[in-house]
């Protein structure tokens, strides 16, 4: 029989499943009152963890979240797995670390054939964000395969040992730098994937983007994910590549669009600014101007004078 984890109701956060353990195994969550601490303290806020564990060949493990509100690492250290989410699913295999970040409904199994060993985390703080984007791991791409599967373990285990402290507040600071040392460890060596470093960075391919949503608001991340990179490897690529960030390049492509339309037709300000986006034409006249030196209407005056 499969078990299903299920948080439990007074916790806000996802929590560590109900799911039996098994021989050899671990789960700890950390009381709820120091989490509220950890939150607040500055050695800590930025990234902490709320639970965590260890499982060995642990078959007919199962776990389904719809509403996931906090972070979750996993690193299978032998036997297989697979997870999905709304946006990608794949294997998880012996070496492989799989990033769940908040607000992705998820599921994930230990294979019945070769059940899955795993450590886990689930963390909260603003730096799991930038951690990941740092990495190279968005909602297009969550697993990361590690070379030196030991130094992980040995940070997973001291991880594990903080359980054995009291409930002191300085316990769970100590486990909170843990976790930043493994991120850290994770930058180093496992930075943003091989076969994203050796994808060619086709600049036609974003242009082409952000002309088809030139009437959209679309922001950083959109972009990067239509390329499937992070957003910190795509940003830093693109500034390579043009010598100005993605957005002020979303933006003037906007403006060289909107002197089109005043170029080529009668259409009002206010209308030329729906067409690319921007609901407020004050606003549109302002990042016009920025840009131009000109409002829309000196500019239409402009060009009509020549």
């Amino acid at each position: 029989m499969d078990y299903i984890a299920i948080s439990p109701r007074d916790f806000k956060m996802s929590t560590a499943s109900n799911w039996p353990l098994p021989n050899n195994s671990i789960r700890y969550l950390i009381p709820k009152p120091l989490i509220n601490q950890l939150a607040l303290n500055i050695l800590s806020r930025g990234l902490y963890p709320s639970s965590f564990g260890k499982y060995v060949s642990a078959s007919n493990h199962y776990t389904k979240r719809h509403n996931h509100t906090d972070n979750l690492v996993i690193f299978c250290f032998d036997g297989v797995g697979q997870f999905s989410t709304s946006t990608c699913q794949g294997m998880i295999n012996k070496g492989d670390v799989l990033f769940l970040p908040k607000g992705i409904e998820h599921q994930y199994k230990s294979s019945n054939k070769e059940p899955w060993s795993i450590y886990w985390v689930h963390i909260e703080g603003h730096l799991f964000e930038q951690f990941m984007d740092f990495i190279g791991v968005n909602s297009a791409n969550l697993i990361l395969n590690i070379s030196n599967q030991t130094a992980f373990i040995n940070e997973f285990e001291q991880l594990l040992a903080t359980r054995n402290k009291s409930y002191q507040l300085s316990s769970f600071i100590l486990a909170s730098n843990i976790i930043k040392k493994m991120f850290a460890l994770f930058t180093v060596n496992s930075p943003v994937k091989l076969e994203q470093l050796k994808q060619d960075f086709n600049l036609s391919k974003v242009t082409g983007f952000m002309e088809e949503n030139i009437s959209q608001k679309i922001n950083l991340q959109q972009i990067a994910d239509s390329l499937k990179l992070s957003k910190f490897y795509f940003a830093k690529k693109f500034l390579q590549h043009t010598g100005v960030s993605p957005i002020r390049y979303f933006l003037e492509l906007k403006i060289k669009h909107a002197c089109k339309l005043l170029d080529e037709s009668n259409i009002s300000v206010k209308n030329v600014a729906l067409k690319i986006g921007y609901d407020d034409p004050y606003y549109f006249s302002r990042l016009f101007k920025k840009i131009m030196g000109l409002s829309p209407t000196q500019y239409r005056q402009s060009q009509y004078g020549h």
